[in-house]
């Protein structure tokens, strides 16, 4: 597999980037039989490695070579910030349930106390059937029907307490390898039913199927039951008048736990299973693919084997390929958009995961809405609810966008694939849409980069909509706050989530200062000059959480070369240094059209959170870290399966 190249792209200055020398991957422990802290013994050949509440088993290393089982102690953020947004995830989707049986409990007991209205009317008068605010149906006496008010649905309560039940979900971990992720999901997320742990290698099964009676989670049987006792009188024992058991009975899904256990084990093809999980009945109500390499391949089967309104989380570690620049043949085939050479590259793969997903589920009539999408080190994640819907899947053009930029100042121009409008109902006010063929070029591109002359690259298809729910980025904050002892990486997951939530929704591309004044061959401004340039033109600014010193913002990029021109008058550039015709020398012969104002703007600190302790941007973890090699092949885990 290849990996990543570095983040391009010249950072700020120092004192502008707030980054985390601490290594909070240093919590996993790997212990040998001697060290280990366990009460529990450790087989021979084996050493425990702990990570949260989770401790597993595998092989010794050996001295040289690939690794006998595929594990990356780096990954650790990786599964925190997973099982943070499963837990989010699945306390609003409990909410959103809740409401869903309340409101049909009390339709219910609105038709019965309209029953009970009936039931007392005088016999000599029919009954009158009324209609409630919310469609229910309620019948009143028709001597009385004057007098009682039409009951509401929501206002029926007679007394008695809605209390909702606890609506339990379901995860398939497709590539489990370890059975670490799986693991830590059954031990940590409370409105868990059971976890799916999978994987082709039968030494890996093997491998899950250890650690999960290690972590005591194995299924333990269905317990004793006390038979009936016969009711058939004998000559020395008396008739009993109730069972003498005392064991309690179990519920259906008390006895599955212990029959099946939390951490269900299945060794197949991942793709297969998936496939074969496609009925409403058999789906998971999440998915996660975590595979080494690309997640593409298990795209397809993935969305057909999420519920509806499930979530699936999606890792691909080829950001070599999504993120550089060397392969957009390769980025094509798997991803169907093209990468590009610019410095906001890894928000561009970001955009051709969600645009491949998307594209997969709109097949089905599916509909996808990104939660939380994150460049995160050598790979991204991204967390997607699937909901059926075939008229939302008619708005997926319009979401969708070619890119096209400049091959010299990488100015960029975003070019949605459908054009959507929407005309307000003069009887209800709801709001139809309809869908159109998009004009093109973008308006004001031209044949040729308006900035500086360059030709135009083009890019994607990409996903061209926002790539957080920033409600949902909030109720993850504050989740990991609430607990921040629950999780290794706290420090780490607060600073990129505060960072991706005031992430600047409309702004699809971010920039860095120092790449732009390279372009210009000048010396750059402190972030906070260009940032206060932008909030006294009007515009928002927001850092992004993809590169250290980038910039987000609503404002053209037109303007934001005009703030580096305004700069220049302050601090000129020696143009003899400059080729005629060269990029800078037309960026710097181009007029400047907008009134810039560099003058300090209050409100920066609070857009760029400069007052706020965060770790926003972490240095490396650890010596030579990166993608870890893959298990050896045959006895260990097939590549396209790992934790």
């Amino acid at each position: 597999m290849s990996t990543a190249a570095p983040l391009a792209g010249a950072a700020a200055p120092p004192e502008e980037i707030k980054v985390d020398t601490s290594t909070e991957t240093s919590t996993v422990a790997v212990k040998t039989e001697a060290e280990s802290s366990t009460d529990k013994p450790v087989p021979a050949g084996f050493v425990v490695h702990t990570e949260s509440t989770t401790s597993i088993l595998f092989a010794s290393p050996t001295s040289s070579g690939p690794a006998p089982v595929f594990l990356n102690p780096v990954q650790e953020y990786n599964r925190d910030l997973s099982i943070v947004a499963i837990r989010t995830w699945s306390e609003q989707r409990q909410k959103e349930r809740a409401a869903l049986w309340e409101k049909s409990i009390r339709k219910k007991w609105a038709k019965e106390k309209g029953k009970r209205k009936a039931e007392a009317a005088p016999e000599d008068e029919p009954a009158k059937k009324l209609k409630a605010e919310d469609g229910a149906a309620v019948v009143v006496a028709g001597s009385t029907a004057t007098e009682l008010p039409v009951e509401k649905a929501s206002e029926v309560d007679d007394g008695r307490v809605l209390t909702p039940p606890k609506f339990k979900f379901t995860i398939l971990e497709a590539l489990s390898a370890t059975g670490l992720r799986a693991i830590r999901y059954a031990k940590e997320i409370p409105l868990l039913k059971y976890v799916v742990a999978n994987d082709l290698s039968a030494s890996a099964v093997e491998d899950i199927r250890r650690n999960i009676a290690f972590n005591d989670l194995a299924p333990v049987g269905a317990p004793p039951t006390a038979e009936p006792t016969s009711t058939e009188p004998t000559s020395t024992e008396p008739i009993p008048t109730e069972p003498t058991s005392t064991v309690p009975p179990l519920t259906k899904a008390q006895l599955e736990e212990a029959t099946l256990g939390k951490v269900r084990v299945n060794e197949g093809d991942a793709c297969v299973y998936m496939y074969n999980h496609r009925t409403d009945q058999k789906r998971f109500d999440c998915v996660d693919l975590d595979p080494y390499g690309s997640a593409v391949p298990f795209l397809d089967a993935a969305i057909g084997a999420v519920a509806d309104g499930g979530l699936i989380c999606v890792t691909c570690t080829d950001a070599a390929v999504l993120a550089g620049h060397n392969y957009p043949e390769k980025a094509y085939t798997h991803y169907g958009g093209v990468c590009v050479n610019a410095e906001y590259s890894h928000e561009v793969g970001i955009r051709l995961v969600l645009n491949a997903i998307a594209a997969t589920a709109g097949r089905y009539g599916r509909n996808i809405e990104p939660l939380l999408s994150l460049s995160i080190d050598f790979y991204l994640r991204v967390f997607v609810r699937i909901t059926t819907s075939p008229k939302d899947v008619k708005a997926l053009p319009s979401k969708t966008s070619l890119l096209y930029y400049c091959h010299d100042c990488q100015m960029p121009w975003m070019q949605p694939m459908g054009r959507q409008v929407g005309r307000a109902s003069a009887k209800t006010g709801d709001i139809n849409y309809s869908y159109h063929t998009p004009s093109g070029p973008p308006p004001g591109a031209g044949d040729r980069c308006g900035e500086c002359g360059g030709k135009y690259h083009i890019g994607g298809p990409m996903w061209g909509a926002p790539i957080h729910n920033l409600e949902f980025v909030e109720q993850m904050l504050e989740h990991v706050e609430k607990n921040p002892t629950d999780f290794g990486t706290t420090t780490r997951i607060v600073g990129m989530l505060s960072v991706a939530k005031a992430e600047v929704a409309d702004a699809p591309l971010y920039f860095t200062p120092g790449r732009l004044c390279g372009f210009f061959h000048c010396i750059p401004p402190s972030i906070s000059i260009v940032a206060s340039a932008l909030l006294n033109g009007g515009f928002s600014v927001s850092r992004s959480h993809a590169l250290a010193g980038s910039l987000k913002t609503n404002a053209p990029r037109a303007f934001v070369m005009d703030i580096i021109r305004e700069w220049i008058k302050l601090n000129p550039v020696k143009t003899e240094n400059i080729k005629e015709g060269a990029p800078a020398s037309r960026l710097l012969a181009k007029a400047q059209t907008a009134t810039v104002d560099l003058t300090h703007n209050p409100g920066v600190e609070d857009a760029l959170m400069s007052k706020v302790k965060l770790v926003r941007y972490q240095l490396n973890p650890l010596p030579n870290w990166g993608p870890a090699k893959a298990a050896v092949k045959g006895g260990g885990k097939k590549k396209g399966e790992a934790e």
